[in-house]
């Protein structure tokens, strides 16, 4: 019978590369298939160029860019921006939040807020849902990662179960499907 003490002795570096090899061992998020992998770079490309060149001062700022600092401006637009999203949010009905959503378009395109998109989506119009979908789901192309997903996520599997319209059934279980990647 082999003794403790007659077989050699492993060194640290064996022991770790057995910690490694564990089977209970997972990567704490889930990896990128290589096309979305590619697309997100060139994504990165794209925008970092185009900061690059803004600070340059050979281009004009990004359409993201421009948002946050029309956002941050304590101009009077900036301010009626601020109001209009506000009443989007505080609006308590979903015809409310329709009349605030249509009185916001009037001036502005849909913002790239996840908080104020997921109002948009207990909007009563269909088109405004459509639109909110559309956006969100270009926020997640650009692997924009939403910091809290619990209302978006009601609020997709509302628009699953309730709207009449396949179309928007579908691209809200999409949307939900991939929302959870990001968890």
């Amino acid at each position: 019978m082999v003794q403790d003490y007659d077989k050699p002795k492993r060194s640290w570096r064996e022991i770790d590369q057995r910690k490694d090899q564990s089977a209970h061992r997972r990567d704490e998020r889930p990896a990128m298939n290589a096309g979305k992998q590619a697309r997100a770079n060139n994504a990165s490309k794209l925008y970092k160029s185009q900061l690059d060149n803004l600070f340059d001062g050979d281009g004009k700022a990004p359409k993201e860019l421009k948002e946050k600092f029309a956002a941050l401006d304590n101009s009077d637009e900036g301010v009626a921006r601020k109001d209009a999203a506000r009443k989007i949010v505080d609006a308590k009905s979903s015809s409310a939040k329709t009349r605030a959503t249509q009185a916001y378009l009037k001036q502005w395109e849909l913002p790239q807020d996840y908080s104020i998109l997921s109002e948009v989506l207990a909007c009563s119009d269909e088109e405004l849902q459509e639109m909110a979908l559309d956006e969100i789901g270009a926020m997640f192309d650009a692997n924009r990662v939403p910091k809290r997903t619990s209302i978006l996520e009601q609020r997709l599997k509302s628009l699953m179960s309730l709207a009449d319209d396949e179309a928007i059934e579908e691209k809200a279980q999409s949307l939900l499907r991939r929302l959870r990647l990001f968890k």
